[in-house]
């Protein structure tokens, strides 16, 4: 009984901040995939994610449902963009998706690595313009340059220059797009 009582003394403060601290983000997520996933309720939708910390055009993005993310508050979503159903944004740095970008179902986009000294936040950054296959995986640190292909089910864990389509695990180059898709 001594072990638990001490274990709860050292542990349970900081689970609490950290819950207070991720309890609006989370709550507004939860609303936001709570409201049915119609094209016409998209605004209200993205009043719910801009309430709980995202950066979004409430009236200019379509975002379905579900969309999972652990902090909504480092995520930025460009205008016109579309983002199809079962997405994770990790959220714990920043997550940055341009203007007019068209994603997959169930793609992830990581900032997490764990290492031995503890983990490192890195930012992924998604350019204008950017088509994303389903279930592609953006790994800490990854960028995609405007206007460029990520294929399905490839993994980026680096940066891939404008007017490119890239894909495999990990990503690499298969040709040039010349920017038009």
């Amino acid at each position: 009984m001594g072990r638990i009582l001490r274990y709860l003394t050292n542990r349970v403060p900081g689970m609490v901040s950290y819950d207070l601290m991720c309890f609006r983000p989370r709550f507004f997520l939860f609303l936001f995939n709570l409201v049915p996933d119609l094209l016409t309720l998209s605004p209200l939708r993205n009043v719910f994610l801009r309430l709980g910390g995202a950066k979004i055009d409430i009236f200019n993005a379509y975002i379905r449902s579900p969309l999972w993310c652990s902090d909504l508050r480092h995520i930025r979503f460009g205008n016109g963009i579309f983002i199809n159903m079962g997405c994770r944004f990790e959220g714990t740095a920043t997550t940055i998706i341009g203007d007019h970008c068209q994603i997959g179902p169930f793609c992830c986009f990581e900032n997490v690595n764990h290492t031995e000294e503890g983990d490192v936040a890195l930012p992924v950054i998604v350019g204008n313009g950017v088509w994303i296959g389903a279930r592609a995986v953006l790994t800490p640190g990854a960028e995609v340059g405007s206007d460029s292909v990520v294929a399905a089910g490839a993994v980026v864990t680096k940066k891939i220059p404008a007017n490119e389509l890239w894909g495999g695990v990990p990503a690499k180059k298969i040709r040039a797009t010349h920017g038009v898709q």
